[in-house]
């Protein structure tokens, strides 16, 4: 295995690792980061231009571009603290429910106290 020593300050892994996987294919095994800087980890068989361009990638890598996975996390999250935030704005009118089938009144009251529950777990209720 042949190491690639950079010294970085900051890096985003998981998106570092994505960029030298794209453009190294099998000739990259992976990225670590530590007391020692950063180090890519190539495949014995990798070229010098392989090599080069290993090193051109981490010395350009963006540490605040985020993997489409990343960004993903990051909305998630924000739509659920939003989520958060808006309960009890539009607490659930059960009336709505009568006229409709026994079952569909308990399922909604359920529904309703699970939500309850839940926001006072969170400290919101």
């Amino acid at each position: 295995m042949k190491d690639i020593v950079v010294e970085r300050g900051s890096v985003n892994i998981e998106a570092l690792d994505t960029d030298l996987r794209s453009a190294l294919g099998s000739q990259f095994v992976g990225v670590s980061a530590g007391p020692f800087g950063l180090r890519v980890h190539l495949a014995d068989g990798a070229t010098a231009a392989q090599e080069t361009q290993a090193q051109q990638i981490v010395v350009a890598h963006d540490p605040a571009r985020l993997t489409p996975k990343q960004q993903a996390e990051i909305d998630r999250k924000a739509k659920l603290e939003q989520a958060r935030a808006n309960y009890g704005a539009d607490e659930t009118d059960l009336t709505a429910f009568n006229g409709q089938p026994a079952l569909i009144q308990k399922l909604a009251q359920k529904i309703v106290w699970l939500e309850r529950e839940v926001a006072s777990l969170h400290g919101r209720g």
